[in-house]
């Protein structure tokens, strides 16, 4: 059994809980720091001048970003609020939207981000706002990987990117406005737990760098290869073998390079959920437990605050806080939303439960909290940082039903 997948600061959220009301979100920073740590450390082994950025969207709370940022992150971002957030916290990195128009795209220029374009089209808007020296294009490598198949970035129905065959074109025509320094990028897949999947896709936009060359003479600078990098979420998987990742990946690099005669670019990679998703949880108290044709544990957070198994079916390990010593029985855990689809855990075998027990939602530090929503007229909960020292910090408060109309005319 994956020990990781398991993990929870028991005794943190035992005095959370005895503090605070729940739910809540609640992160820990020293796992936060490890996970940053481990991913640059991994591959500046093998790429001395690597850089990495963080995925602004799997975990958008400014003081989680402080963390990573201080761990020598840059940031991912893909909106305005992202550019918002980043540059208030004053760290730039890269800005990769989609479909965005001439505004958002000046918003991140003037931020000090690198623009990376998602389509040629989007040239346009940089004659309104003036071009970068330094441009990058997102690619769709015509193969992707994820967990679900709405998590699978490229290929033929991923809305994103600049097929790899039309990517010379692209690059001439930037190249033609004024641009004089260039980068690539792809984003492929999500929680991809294959590591020789990561070797394949670069090789592949390797060989789209080697195009370019030949067709224009640009030289990429920089390479980004995105993020996708998996965790566990399930006890019985496996993690990602980093190494063997970073490994690979430099074996690709070293062959493509001098097979196909071109200058190794610089490395970058954007990973969101590998630094986050493991270092937070959501822990909520059981309201209701209810008799039906099967056993249901209601407990007061809902699909409100994390979404991920009501939009993807997506599996989260659960845990009941002081439940070693219970006989266990098969319950399904769900919330309060009026949608069938409200269940964070289908037909577990958890230790039995009371009214008042406190359930722990695992790998609830990215993609969770940042992708809640108030359908129903619920509220987000607050978030926790248990910080290296110990101490509970509240880093976000539980929003309000007047936030929640706020703007409107009541």
């Amino acid at each position: 059994m994956n020990q990781d997948v398991i993990y929870y600061p028991e005794s943190s959220i035992k005095e959370a809980v005895e503090k605070f009301e729940t739910p809540f979100f609640i992160y820990e920073e020293k796992r936060l720091r490890e996970n940053a740590g481990r991913f640059r450390d991994t591959f500046r082994k093998y790429f001395p001048s690597f850089q990495p950025l963080f995925a602004v969207k799997a975990n958008p709370n400014p003081d989680v970003l402080k963390i990573i940022a201080d761990e020598g992150f840059l940031f991912d971002a893909s909106s305005a609020g992202e550019v918002w957030i980043s540059q208030k916290l004053g760290i730039a990195g890269m800005h990769t939207g989609n479909y965005l128009g001439a505004d958002e795209l000046k918003m991140a220029k003037d931020a000090g981000f690198t623009i990376n374009l998602d389509d040629v089209s989007q040239l346009d808007f940089l004659k309104e706002i003036g071009v970068p020296e330094k441009l990058s294009f997102r690619i769709n490598p015509g193969m992707g990987k994820g967990e679900y198949e709405s998590l699978i970035m490229a290929g033929p129905d991923a809305k994103y990117g600049i097929p790899y065959e039309k990517a010379a074109d692209a690059y001439k025509k930037a190249q033609d406005m004024g641009a004089k320094h260039f980068g690539i990028h792809m984003m492929t897949g999500s929680n991809v737990l294959d590591e020789g999947y990561f070797p394949a896709i670069v090789g592949r936009l390797l060989d789209t760098i080697a195009n370019i060359k030949e067709k224009t003479g640009i030289e990429i600078e920089f390479m980004n290869i995105g993020g996708g990098f998996g965790v566990p979420y399930r006890p019985e998987e496996k993690s990602l073998d980093l190494e063997r990742v970073a490994s690979g990946i430099r074996e690709a690099v070293d062959k493509k390079c001098n097979d196909l005669q071109i200058r190794e670019p610089v490395l970058m990679a954007e990973p969101g959920r590998y630094v986050c998703a493991d270092a937070g949880w959501l822990v909520g108290r059981v309201q209701v437990i209810k008799d039906s044709y099967k056993k249901f544990v209601g407990i007061d957070a809902a699909s409100n605050d994390m979404p991920r198994p009501s939009i993807y079916g997506a599996y989260h390990h659960i845990s009941v806080l002081d439940g070693g010593d219970k006989q266990e029985e098969l319950v399904s855990v769900v919330g309060t939303i009026c949608e069938n689809n409200d269940q964070f855990g289908k037909d577990r075998e958890l230790p039995a439960c009371k009214r008042g027990d406190i359930v722990i939602i695992h790998n609830c530090g990215g993609h969770a909290r940042a992708m809640g929503h108030n359908y129903n007229g619920k509220l987000r909960h607050a978030e926790y940082l248990i910080e290296k020292n110990g101490n509970l910090k509240q880093i976000r408060t539980s929003e309000t039903v007047e936030d929640l109309y706020r703007g409107t005319n009541i």
